[in-house]
């Protein structure tokens, strides 16, 4: 987040930064080297270290920027029809995931050096909130099956996340949709407990 009194030029080299490094850590994961992030942000290093101390502090705010992008894009996406809405949400983040394969990556392993995983508090605190809201919709207009969790889509998107960037478009769309089939509430079974 940048502070009110930050001069224009230094916001714009940080925001260079965070976009740079979101889309490196997309191509390759969080393995990216720091030097080249600022190489290709067309900054010094000094610059780089002045709004980001170390490398994770700089992927942290890198992989924060893209999950709150992700959900203001999907938010705004929404059509007020809950099951279009929720389908459509898993498309996309699938589609995003076969642009971006490091995502995952990072999403899925713990930064270096640090004890917890930090892309996945980002995601769960960016997009675990329109997850939630996406599954209660679809929900309550009766088109999901009730048992449905929305920890069980975040679980589905990490499943087929990891199939869609190795197969062609039309394996992974026609895979969703046997999942999309199986999450309708009239083919319902019952679920294992947890």
């Amino acid at each position: 987040m940048t502070s009110p009194a930050m001069r224009s030029d230094a916001a714009r080299n940080r925001g260079r930064l965070l976009e740079t490094a979101a889309g490196l850590i997309a191509e390759r994961g969080s393995d990216v080297d720091v030097r080249e992030i600022a190489r290709r942000a067309e900054v010094g290093m000094g610059t780089l270290y002045r709004h980001f101390p170390t490398k994770e502090a700089l992927l942290d705010a890198a992989l924060e920027h893209v999950f709150t992008s992700w959900a203001e894009q999907a938010t705004a996406a929404r059509t007020g029809q809950a099951w279009l809405d929720l389908s459509d949400f898993l498309g996309d983040a699938l589609t995003r995931q076969t642009a971006s394969p490091g995502l995952l990556d990072a999403y899925c392993q713990a930064l270096p050096g640090q004890a917890g995983n930090t892309a996945r508090q980002h995601c769960r605190q960016q997009v675990g909130p329109l997850i939630a809201e996406l599954v209660n919709a679809a929900r309550e207009s009766g088109e999901l099956r009730p048992d449905v969790t929305a920890e069980d889509i975040s679980l589905l998107l990490v499943a087929l996340g990891r199939i869609a960037p190795v197969v062609p478009e039309s394996d992974w769309r026609r895979v969703l949709q046997v999942a999309l089939d199986g999450l309708r509430a009239d083919a319902a079974t019952p679920m294992p407990p947890r």
